[in-house]
C-alpha cells in the first residue's frame, strides 16, 4: 500500500475552515450540554467538559481541510465536515448514555450521501459514489452479523452501531475501498485497548459495557486522514 497525497490546500482556506468549525462547535455545545437526548431514566454527570466541544470541532475540521480540503475540486470536504460534526455529537451522546440516536444517524447518512452525489456530479467521479454505496452496505452487513452474534452470546453490540457502520462505510468508502477496512480495524484496536486499560486499572471488568460508537467514529476519522489505497 502507498500513501496518496491529496492536492495541497491553501493555508488561508484551512484557517477559514477552523474558524467556521469553531462557530459550529459553539452552536453545538449548549445543545449537547443540555442533555436533551437523554431519556427519562438516563441520568448522571456530563461525559466531557462542555468547553472542549468547540476546540475539538475546530481542530477536527482544520485537520481535514489541511489533509483533504482540495480533494475533488473542494467538493468532497462538505460531506467530510458534516460527518465530523455528527461524529462529535455522537461521541458525546454514546459516551454518556451508550446509545446512538436513530434521529441523528439516519439523517446524517442521507445528507452525506447527497453531498457526495453532488461531488460526483461536479467531478464526474461516479465510481467513487458507487464504491461508497457498496462499502456502506457491506459494512452495515458486517456489523449486523456482529450484532446478531453478540446478541446470541449476551453481548451489548447494538443496532445503533450497525446504522453507524453504514455512515462510516459511505463516508470513508468514497475515498477508497480500503478506508472502511482501516476504520473497522482501528475501531476494534482502539476499543479493545481502552477496555483492556480499564480492566488493568480495575475501573471495569470483563462484563462491563463500553460505548463502541466513539471508537468506530475515531477509526473512521483516522482512516480519512490516512487515505490508504493499494496502488499509486
Amino acid at each position: 500500500m502507498t500513501w496518496v497525497a491529496a492536492p495541497a490546500t491553501p493555508w488561508w482556506f484551512v484557517a477559514v475552515i477552523v474558524l467556521v468549525g469553531a462557530g459550529v462547535g459553539r452552536v453545538l455545545t449548549p445543545r449537547l450540554a443540555s442533555v436533551g437526548y437523554r431519556l427519562d431514566d438516563e441520568t448522571g454527570s456530563l461525559p466531557f467538559p462542555p468547553w472542549g466541544v468547540m476546540p475539538v470541532t475546530a481542530l477536527a475540521w482544520g485537520v481535514l481541510a489541511w489533509r483533504l480540503g482540495a480533494l475533488g475540486d473542494y467538493t468532497v470536504l462538505p460531506a467530510l465536515l458534516t460527518f465530523t460534526t455528527v461524529a462529535v455529537a455522537l461521541v458525546w451522546i454514546d459516551a454518556d448514555v451508550h446509545r446512538l440516536p436513530t434521529g441523528l444517524v439516519r439523517p446524517a447518512i442521507v445528507l452525506v450521501a447527497a453531498q457526495l452525489a453532488f461531488s460526483s456530479a461536479v467531478t464526474g467521479d461516479w465510481a467513487a459514489l458507487l464504491r461508497a454505496g457498496v462499502c456502506a452496505v457491506v459494512l452495515l452487513l458486517v456489523f449486523l452479523v456482529l450484532a446478531l452474534l453478540a446478541g446470541a452470546l449476551g453481548g451489548a453490540f447494538g443496532l445503533g452501531d450497525v446504522q453507524l457502520a453504514a455512515l462510516l462505510g459511505l463516508t470513508t468508502g468514497y475515498l477508497s475501498a480500503w478506508a472502511p477496512l482501516v476504520t473497522t480495524y482501528a475501531a476494534f484496536l482502539l476499543g479493545g485497548a481502552w477496555a483492556l486499560g480499564r480492566i488493568v486499572l480495575r475501573r471495569a471488568d470483563r462484563r462491563s459495557a463500553i460505548a463502541f460508537g466513539p471508537w468506530m467514529l475515531l477509526g473512521g476519522y483516522l482512516s480519512l486522514l490516512v487515505e490508504v489505497r493499494p496502488f499509486p
